[in-house]
């Protein structure tokens, strides 16, 4: 299965980012990355900006297995997957998945600039 998914870091962005791709070559070497680009925060109250990105990954885990993945890789980054006000917070690493490619999830509007380098002609 291949999966649209995210990638956002608004702690020592390009660190967490590097550490966090390598550590995403390890769940599957199907991966395509757009460029990285600098947005305002959305639903955090906070003066650093964000990097993100989007991403493919084709791999045989489930979406539940594949988020778990995601989750243990924002852990090893340092991210607290068990404050409750963690969406609300600075990140070192937010990994999404927002859908089966074949399934054209939607894209934040944020990142909609940067979806077309994704496609596939």
């Amino acid at each position: 299965m291949k999966y649209l998914c995210s990638l956002g870091s608004n702690i020592e962005p390009e660190l967490h980012f590097s550490r966090a791709k390598h550590y995403l070559h390890q769940v599957s070497d199907e991966l395509t990355f757009t460029r990285d680009i600098l947005t305002r925060p959305v639903d955090i109250d906070t003066p650093h900006p964000f990097l993100n990105a989007l991403f493919t990954i084709e791999t045989s885990l489930t979406a539940t297995q594949l988020k778990q993945r995601f989750n243990a890789i924002e852990e090893q980054l340092g991210r607290d997957r068990n404050d409750p006000n963690r969406s609300i917070k600075d990140r070192t690493i937010d990994i999404d998945i927002l859908g089966p490619v074949d399934e054209h999830p939607e894209v934040p509007t944020y990142l909609q600039d940067i979806a077309s380098e994704l496609t596939q002609g």
